[in-house]
């Protein structure tokens, strides 16, 4: 007997957004500089290297990564929407749910790379301090926030995706859910960066990121079968 056919077609979805990123380099290569040139531009707005800027380290990382995360969700439906790949998905007997999961799996990919380089260049730029015992902790933050972020942009790029303007809709709708996001990745940035590990401070953020993750899921399976139906 053949097994549930989701899994499947989560992997054929993922791979195709993956495999499409990789020959083309338009989204990922398109976040990475971005990112890099802001926190460039971060670094010499708000000093030399002489000053110590690691209270500012959390936000500036993650007003960055907000900000490059619009970047990456705008164009998560491109390739779908310019070769009209989503009137087959649209039509082929697969779930939104596994749509919607497949395209999550994809902004998480994403974001994680640009968090690559983002995270040592926060320690290059920002930090007065020792900084590389820090970076799993930040990592798991990352990764926390990286799902938050996945979960809200595929709901609300799929919400914008059907209107004339789309692209100024998308960050109207995007940003403001994503503030909640920020202060709580910026705030276990903080707390375990450049010195003494918050470690109580540092877990309350990471359950918080968690728990608005899922409610937004959660929001996300009740509606994203009616974004696309209607």
């Amino acid at each position: 007997m053949r097994g549930p056919a989701w899994p499947r077609q989560m992997r054929a979805l993922l791979l195709k957004d993956l495999r499409l990123e990789l020959r083309t380099k338009e989204t990922v290569v398109a976040m990475l500089l971005f990112a890099v040139l802001a926190m460039i531009i971060f670094q010499f707005g708000f000093g030399t290297r002489e000053e110590d800027l690691t209270r500012f380290a959390g936000g500036l990382l993650w007003v960055t990564l907000a900000f490059t995360a619009v970047l990456g969700v705008g164009r998560s439906y491109v390739a779908e929407r310019e070769q009209r790949v989503l009137d087959g998905l649209l039509i082929a007997p697969v779930s939104r749910l596994v749509l919607m999961v497949a395209k999550a799996l994809a902004i998480v990919g994403y974001m994680s790379a640009v968090e690559i380089v983002a995270v040592p260049l926060l320690g290059l730029f920002f930090v007065d301090g020792p900084f590389i015992a820090d970076i799993p902790l930040i990592a798991l933050v990352c990764l926390v926030a990286n799902v938050c972020i996945a979960i809200v942009g595929t709901l609300f790029a799929s919400l914008a995706l059907f209107t004339r303007a789309r692209e100024l809709l998308l960050p109207v709708l995007f940003l403001p859910s994503l503030v909640p996001v920020v202060i709580a990745a910026a705030g276990a940035t903080h707390a375990v960066t450049g010195g003494p590990n918050d470690l109580p401070e540092y877990r309350g953020y990471v359950l918080f990121l968690a728990a608005y993750a899922l409610v937004f899921a959660l929001v996300a399976y009740a509606t994203y079968d009616a974004v696309f139906d209607d």
